[in-house]
């Protein structure tokens, strides 16, 4: 027990700045991101950006598995899955950069948050885990819905243009890819149990999943007229410098965002998010010089307190129905959601400590 504290004593300095630097890289995304889109306009340059993104994420990815001298590798009965997820997640990111075309880059953060009410909508649509929601769980939903019809509310009338309402539907969108990327994950860890399978490859899934994306993001950037000359060409210095910072923002992000899951459990790491979300607002509040009212603050903490009360809400009830069937439960390494032990996925190997992390159910974004 003391040999546990001191470990836990020693790291938490590592653990807290790995939590600010993975604040600092998503703020620094989302705010480069939008001053480039910007930037670039009236050329849509989303889907080029995004490619970018995950070009870079991909080879910062290949190139710790290379020095790390462990090249990750997936089942191949879950490669369908797997293709699948990497398809959900790229389509997130894809509709995420687009809604930065419409929309503020404080209110897109902000209606990510909403990303719970898609993924309960799912479960529930598909009854897969997750899918009975308790009074708390519903409750937290309910702020949800009210923050993010306030945050909406809250923008200037001038600026609700039909342009405004497409991207609350493409930042939407966003959820529901990323949503369903989540279930999807979760039903490739049911498949690895159940053919007795270790559960993901962290390293793995992260390169794979930014490797198909790349592929899928080139192709539909090629068939949509080919990369603008602006972007690529170099010849303005502050797109270049834009276009750097946001990719290497973007694998810091995530990259990050998986350092801090692997040591924490779920709920920790699910409260940490959400205030990710509110950092990242308010740095892109501050950047761009955004109006703040009353009624957004309000909005944003509903959205933030609504996120993080989800979580707690949907590992409690588990928790709790795990103890009335006299069952242990275990929280996994991912945000919202916790297994009860499972004679299928105990029969799974162990990994060693020169294993590469394995990562349950699913990966945040």
């Amino acid at each position: 027990g003391s040999q546990a504290f001191r470990a836990m004593n020693a790291s938490t300095p590592v653990l807290l700045v790995l939590v600010a630097l993975w604040y600092g890289s998503s703020a620094a995304c989302t705010t480069t991101s939008k001053q480039l889109l910007a930037l670039l306009s009236p050329q849509h340059c989303a889907l080029q950006l995004t490619s970018v993104q995950f070009g870079v994420a991909m080879l910062a990815a290949a190139v710790v598995s290379l020095c790390s001298g462990k090249m990750p590798l997936l089942p191949y009965c879950v490669w369908p899955l797997a293709g699948a997820i990497a398809l959900s997640y790229t389509a997130g990111f894809v509709l995420l950069n687009l809604s930065l075309l419409y929309i503020h880059a404080s209110l897109a953060e902000t209606v990510r948050g909403l990303e719970p009410l898609c993924s309960a909508a799912i479960a529930c649509a598909l009854g897969v885990r997750g899918g009975r929601l308790s009074v708390r769980a519903l409750l937290a939903l309910v702020a949800l819905v009210v923050g993010g019809t306030l945050s909406a509310l809250s923008q200037p009338a001038s600026e609700r243009s039909e342009g405004f309402y497409l991207g609350l539907l493409l930042a939407n969108g966003a959820n529901l890819a990323f949503a369903f990327r989540g279930t999807l994950t979760t039903a490739a860890q049911d498949l690895l149990a159940a053919e007795n399978e270790r559960p993901l490859d962290a390293n793995a899934i992260f390169l794979y999943q930014h490797a198909m994306g790349f592929a899928a993001t080139v192709l539909l950037s090629v068939g949509a007229g080919g990369y603008p000359s602006r972007l690529v060409s170099g010849e303005s210095r502050e797109v270049v410098m834009l276009l750097a910072s946001s990719a290497s923002a973007f694998f810091a992000y995530n990259r990050l965002s998986l350092a801090v899951l692997l040591r924490l459990n779920a709920v920790s790491h699910s409260v940490c998010n959400a205030l990710r979300r509110a950092v990242t607002v308010a740095a892109a509040t501050l950047i761009f010089g955004n109006a703040v009212t009353l009624l957004s603050l309000t909005a944003i903490g509903l959205v933030v307190g609504g996120s993080g009360g989800y979580a707690l809400a949907v590992a409690a009830d588990k928790a709790a129905a795990a103890r009335g069937k006299g069952g242990r439960a275990r929280i996994s390494a991912y945000p919202s959601e916790t297994e009860e032990d499972d004679p299928a996925r105990a029969r799974a190997p162990s990994p060693s400590k020169d294993e590469a992390p394995l990562l349950p159910a699913k990966e945040p974004a």
